[in-house]
């Protein structure tokens, strides 16, 4: 069934069930469905369903995906032990296809997210809210679905969707993303932020301190070769362990970016320090390079030219966060907009290095660090003018030696006593700003 049947069809079995103003809603997506019939939007038949029926809905699990590659399409099959609620859409820069679910466990085989072939190029999956999760298909080519069905087995109540992709021009499929965009607005802004974040009023007396665990959620970061132990986990268990260590540690009052296994995008870590009237914020991190031999930690700060072609390799890794869960790319254009906007920064840059030069000071010969520790890039989560902050690369994943360590509780629990007490020296002697009345 096309898409102009399937809406129409769709409009007149409402109408039978739907109030005044509901049906006035659904005719209102029928018109939608019409005008933009064949392009890149894909709404969930499931859920104007949904909305005709009354059903009532329980969480569902995903707990199995097949792709299915020929010459004239790719197929994208995924199985659920209940009915699904999901939508689908496209990104662009770079070509994404974004399958979106309310209420639903992804327990796919890790497995699943290994496939590509045909017009997929690498799948990636897991929750962006504690209620919602998506599928992110990074594209091969540009593509449109050329088929959806949701298929409902009565004798298991289990259901299939099927989704068979097919290539299309490039200039086609970003103009369709285009119209999509003007009609719902990006990915970016429809996600909601990500966590249950420690966050309150800024305490007179006291020095508030963010920490960040990079990543989370859909977005596990690296991930160890051997151990398998995921930088979103690490980043994690510093973070919890670096909290209470501090706030025993003198006048601080801690808030964190998250606090569990969400996403939290990048504009919306940079908002919490800023909310909270951070005195510090502390980037936690543990990537992965192409040069398995470079291991130790490195603290980074933010400047316009990276220090050197390690710095930018991480940068550009770190700078896609939001690319891997799904959302619209970053933008280009740099923070800073006015001259006291351009002082602001210099003052917190030179803050921030004065930080990053104590903790150095503190890691040495108690944890291994990398050759010139202190390194420079243009990191998107550093890029708050009014909030001095520095990115801690824990280590490196792709080192077996540090994968090691970092997977060891000991080794953890280590680290970060080591910045809790780099932070109560480096604020010793000064005094916390007024928050006024």
């Amino acid at each position: 069934m096309n898409n102009e049947a399937a809406f129409t069809a769709m409009a007149t079995r409402g109408k039978r069930f739907c109030t005044k103003l509901q049906a006035a809603c659904l005719a209102l997506a029928v018109l939608v469905g019409l005008l933009l019939s064949n392009t890149v939007i894909a709404f969930s038949q499931e859920t104007a369903a949904g909305v005709q029926d009354g059903e009532a809905r329980r969480a569902s699990v995903a707990y199995d995906g097949m792709l299915e590659v020929s010459d004239e399409e790719t197929v994208l099959l995924l199985k659920f032990d209940g009915k699904p609620d999901y939508r689908l859409f496209f990104m662009d820069r770079p070509d994404r296809l974004v399958v979106e679910f309310n209420e639903i466990t992804l327990g796919f085989d890790p497995e699943f997210a290994s496939k590509n072939g045909g017009l997929v190029k690498q799948l990636r999956f897991g929750s962006i809210t504690s209620d919602r999760s998506r599928l992110v298909v990074a594209l091969a080519a540009a593509a449109e679905i050329r088929r959806q069905a949701l298929e409902a087995d009565p004798e298991t109540g289990r259901y299939n969707l099927r989704l068979a992709l097919g290539g299309i021009e490039q200039a086609l499929f970003s103009q369709r993303v285009a119209e999509q965009q003007a009609l719902l607005g990006s990915s970016g802004e429809a996600v909601v932020k990500g966590g249950r974040v420690r966050s309150g009023p800024k305490r007179e007396g006291y020095f508030t301190i963010v920490l960040d665990p990079g990543h989370g959620g859909i977005d596990g970061g690296a991930a160890g070769r051997t151990t398998k132990i995921a930088e979103k986990e690490v980043t994690l268990a510093v973070s919890r362990l670096l909290g209470p260590m501090l706030e025993k540690a003198g006048r601080f009052h801690v808030s964190s970016t998250r606090d569990d296994d969400v996403f939290v995008s990048l504009r919306e870590r940079q908002a919490v320090a800023r909310r909270e009237n951070a005195d510090l914020m502390i980037s936690l991190h543990a990537d992965a390079l192409r040069q398995t031999y470079v291991r130790g930690a490195t603290i980074y700060t933010l400047a316009d030219r990276a220090s050197d072609a390690l710095a930018q390799q991480v940068a550009d890794s770190e700078n896609l966060a939001d690319v891997v869960a799904g959302l619209a790319a970053p933008e280009e254009s740099d923070v800073v907009t006015d001259i006291l906007a351009d002082l602001t920064l210099r003052e917190t840059t030179h803050f921030s290095r004065a930080f990053s030069l104590m903790l150095v000071r503190k890691m040495r010969d108690r944890v291994n660090l990398i050759n010139n520790p202190q390194r420079a890039a243009s990191f998107a989560v550093l890029k708050n003018a009014e909030v001095p902050s520095v990115l801690l690369e824990l280590g490196y994943l792709s080192n077996s030696d540090d994968e090691h360590l970092m997977a060891d509780p000991r080794w953890q629990s280590k680290v970060a006593g080591i910045v809790s007490e780099a932070v109560a020296e480096f604020f010793s002697g000064r005094q916390p700003r007024s928050t006024g009345n």
